[in-house]
């Protein structure tokens, strides 16, 4: 039995292919061990930054005052700035929720009318057996926006609010 250069190829091709899956699954170890290496980087960082904002030393009040003052405008989601408020509110400073809860409101009602125009014309154009109720379509709504906000964030580092969180 003899063999053919093409039986040679698919040997050849099947070595570089397990040569490939096994370069990949080094990166994605690799990638895991950076992952656990930088979170436990950031757990100790705000373990350190724990014990500055309890601190007395004129430093401590130093960096009190400025953790207070700018941590705030760090975080970018609601859900993060109610974590921290009675923290930022202890040290003096302000998380904006009453301004930002205003506009978050205002934004909430326009987007329900939106989609109650929506549905109206929806209503108006279609049989009503093909489309959803009204409160059907905003509790939709607000699921999906809740879910979007919840998770978008987790690993997404190509956007530019990614902090690392």
């Amino acid at each position: 039995m003899s063999v053919s250069i093409f039986d040679n190829q698919k040997a050849n091709e099947l070595k570089e292919r397990q040569r490939l899956e096994e370069l990949k699954r080094k990166a994605k170890l690799q990638q895991v061990k950076l992952d656990k290496r930088l979170n436990k980087q950031k757990i100790l960082m705000g373990a350190f930054l724990g014990q500055v904002l309890v601190g007395e030393s004129e430093d401590e009040k130093f960096i009190q005052n400025y953790f207070a003052k700018n941590f705030p405008e760090f975080l970018t989601r609601k859900s993060d700035k109610e974590l921290f408020k009675s923290m930022i509110e202890s040290l003096g400073g302000d998380m904006g929720l009453d301004e930002e809860e205003s506009s978050f409101v205002a934004n909430a009602k326009e987007n329900n009318q939106e989609a109650i125009d929506q549905n109206t014309g929806l209503e108006n154009n279609q049989p009503s057996s093909s489309h959803q109720t009204q409160s059907d379509s905003m509790a939709n709504y607000g699921e999906q926006d809740s879910l979007l906000d919840d998770h978008k964030y987790a690993t997404d580092v190509s956007d530019p609010n990614y902090r690392g969180q």
